[in-house]
């Protein structure tokens, strides 16, 4: 790869035997006599330069510190290899300080220099990789998450969570299954001042109710039989960051409580500790049931549900809000291209409007199903090919038959393949798909949890 130096300083001579000798080890070199005339050349190949060598007395009253700063403040950045002679030594220590790589005294020993600049360049590639992978893996994100919408009362609902984000208040999520609520969650996070701090998804349906307490408070070595090193637990993942705890509504009553008191004090016990642990962690929670109906049956704490409750988000169903389809279906059309390397397939303006026109039990969940699954089999999103009758529930003739070959599967690809074509076949409906495959439902949000993205 070719890679341009930069060469800074006011002796001809010096500039000449740099010149040749860069040059020879594969650099193409730029040389500057003044810091007005190298700040010149810098901010033309801003993108284009690998590494500057310059002296840090320089003519006309700026020096090598000018460089530094024009450079620190650059998007690109640039290691600088900062020449100075031996009486220098303590300005060259400050040029380190504030952002030259190294310094080196005349007269230059050219291998050093070589060395030197070897080094700079490799850890600036570093450096340039992993803010691209960074950027790389919030684009990703960003769009993993990503909220497709048009409609007015999804609109209602963004600004509503933006200005809730702004606080550090706990929040409650609710709406009926499919319909986005980790979606909301991360959006609420992206608009607070806890972006970029950890992110941590718990599922109150997906954990053993034995287990839930050790799990989301964490706990010590030796507090119980297989604790052979000390846990955090999700809340102690979460410092300084978001818990996010789904189907709340199925948390157990007695952890309902420990729960309550962590949200008064920010405090929580490990199992196995006698004395609290403080946490900077701020609880968003979900559910698709109605939490005041659960609290006056006796399953919900009611003080837990007040707490819980001071701002609640409701995101409609996409019944609701009909006119968002359309965006979603292109959304899902070009992401499960992406994903199965296919070439993007969409429907035609008939088959659109019969979608818009269903229920979708399932909401943004079972329509971006429906869309991978013609994605995946390279045809386009038909109108008529849901497996659904006119009220739009499964229809016992259309279910899947499910068949393969001794020794062609693993048990655990059989197990996915079943609970699959199970909730295909329920429309997503998980209670009812637990009953088919008779698991209880915790069991299945287990097997569910690594793929659920919603």
């Amino acid at each position: 790869m070719n890679r341009i130096a930069l060469v800074i300083d006011d002796e001809e001579p010096i500039l000449a035997s740099l010149k040749f000798v860069l040059g020879n080890s594969g650099y193409t070199v730029m040389t500057a006599q003044s810091a007005p005339e190298g700040l010149k050349i810098i901010k033309e190949l801003e993108h284009e330069l690998s590494v500057i060598v310059t002296d840090l007395s320089l003519p006309g009253g700026f020096d090598g510190f000018d460089i530094i700063e024009a450079v620190r403040d650059l998007e690109t950045k640039i290691p600088i290899i900062m020449i100075t002679a031996y009486g220098n030594i303590e300005n060259a220590v400050r040029a380190m300080q504030i952002g030259a790589f190294t310094f080196l005294t005349k007269p230059i020993d050219t291998k050093v220099l070589l060395q030197q600049m070897k080094k700079a360049v490799e850890l600036c590639d570093i450096m340039k990789e992993n803010v691209r992978l960074k950027k790389e893996n919030l684009d990703i994100a960003a769009d993993k998450y990503r909220i497709v919408f048009q409609s007015e009362a999804m609109e209602n609902l963004l600004k509503k969570a933006s200005e809730i984000a702004k606080t550090d208040a706990t929040v409650l999520i609710t709406g009926e299954s499919g319909t986005g609520k980790e979606f909301i969650a991360h959006y609420i996070l992206r608009e607070s001042n806890r972006v970029g701090a950890p992110f941590v998804p718990f599922n109150a349906a997906a954990v053993n109710e034995s287990l839930m307490e050790s799990e989301l408070f964490g706990y010590i070595k030796g507090a119980f039989t297989g604790a052979d090193k000390n846990s955090p637990g999700y809340i102690g993942a979460a410092e300084g960051g978001t818990l996010f705890i789904d189907e709340i509504g199925d948390m157990p009553l007695s952890l309902q409580t420990k729960l309550l008191r962590f949200l008064e004090s920010r405090e929580y016990t490990p199992v196995g500790r006698s004395t609290p642990l403080h946490a900077n962690v701020r609880i968003i929670a979900a559910t698709n049931k109605n939490l005041e109906k659960e609290a006056e049956k006796g399953n919900f704490r009611k003080d837990l549900y007040y707490r819980l409750s001071t701002f609640i988000l409701h995101i409609p169903s996409l019944r609701e809000r009909r006119e968002d389809i359309p965006l979603l279906i292109n959304h899902f059309v070009e992401k499960a291209s992406r994903e199965f390397k296919k070439d993007a397939v969409y429907p035609n303006q008939e088959s659109v409007k019969e979608l818009v026109r269903r229920d979708w039990n399932g909401n943004v969940r079972e329509l971006e199903n429906y869309v991978r699954r013609f994605i995946l089999m390279g045809s386009a999103v038909a109108a008529d090919d849901d497996g659904a009758n006119s009220d739009g529930m499964a229809n016992p003739d259309s279910a899947a038959v499910v068949s393969f070959k001794i020794g062609t599967k693993t048990m655990d690809e059989i197990e996915t393949e079943m609970i699959e074509a199970t909730l295909k076949y329920t429309k997503g409906d998980k209670n009812q798909a637990a009953k088919l495959l008779g698991l209880s439902l915790r069991t299945l949000y287990r097997k569910l949890s690594k793929d659920d993205e919603f």
